[in-house]
């Protein structure tokens, strides 16, 4: 199976939030719900992503993190 391309992304923020606001009510719920987002979103070819900090909004913590989609056309194997 292969991982989404929003993965990194995923595991960023959980880290971050388990190292910094895991004693924060609903820190590992917020990996779901971005995952979530991530995986219904629409993003657009040359987009870059941000996710930031969830409790951003209640302390000072910048933390962010980036990724740029580009889409490539990998040819499938035929059926033979």
């Amino acid at each position: 199976m292969t991982l989404p391309w929003y993965w990194p992304l995923i595991q960023d923020l959980r880290k971050h939030l388990e190292d910094n606001h895991i004693d924060e009510r609903g820190a590992m719920e917020e990996v779901d719900f971005t995952e979530e987002a991530l995986s219904y979103g629409c993003f657009s070819n040359g987009e870059d992503v941000s996710i930031v900090c969830p409790f951003s909004i209640h302390c000072s913590c910048d933390w962010e993190v980036t990724a740029h989609v580009e889409f490539k056309l990998v040819e499938s194997k035929s059926k033979e």
